[in-house]
């Protein structure tokens, strides 16, 4: 029987469905049986990492979740510092393209998107596959990942201190 698929035409409706349970397709559309879990793929536990690389990369994402955690925690502060010395109804000035209102933001939601961005860099840390990287890789962690917790507390910063002049805090 021949059952025509609009991406698979030619191929047997049986084939299409032994692929998709029991294997892969290779580039001439076979149906490869090798072992390799589809759900895996290469990322199998250190499949062409040398046991040093798996160190190494391990040392490298937790150095940059403790970051996410401190870089957290400062912002936190910063934020809890903001709330405790502005008016709750506070709004951050904001006249840009998109202000259909004209009155800003609140400050609530102005404070939230630099701790959502470290909280999902932490996050994205835990999976059990992140220490799986070479050296290039774990060179670029140390200094982008630096990077990105630095710009998001300094990002908290200026949010912060744009929020604190909005409230009157400097003023007096």
């Amino acid at each position: 029987m021949t059952r025509s698929f609009p991406a698979y035409d030619g191929v047997r409706a049986g084939a299409f469905v032994e692929s998709v349970v029991c294997g892969r397709r290779d580039r001439s559309d076979a149906v490869v049986a090798d072992g390799v879990d589809p759900d895996l793929g290469d990322k199998a536990e250190g499949a062409g990492f040398t046991e040093q690389d798996l160190l190494l990369g391990k040392t490298a994402a937790k150095f940059v979740r403790a970051l996410c955690v401190a870089g957290f925690v400062v912002c936190l502060g910063i934020g809890i510092f903001v709330f405790m010395n502005v008016p709750w109804g506070t709004r951050m000035p904001y006249d840009g393209k998109y202000d259909r209102s004209g009155s800003g933001i609140p400050m609530q939601i102005a404070m939230l998107p630099c701790l959502v961005v470290l909280f999902g860099f932490w996050w994205g840390g835990r999976k059990p596959d992140a220490h799986h990287m070479r050296k290039g890789s774990r060179v670029g962690l140390f200094i982008l990942g630096t990077a990105i917790v630095v710009a998001g507390v300094v990002g908290q910063w200026i949010m912060g201190d744009a929020i604190l002049a909005a409230g009157g805090y400097f003023v007096g």
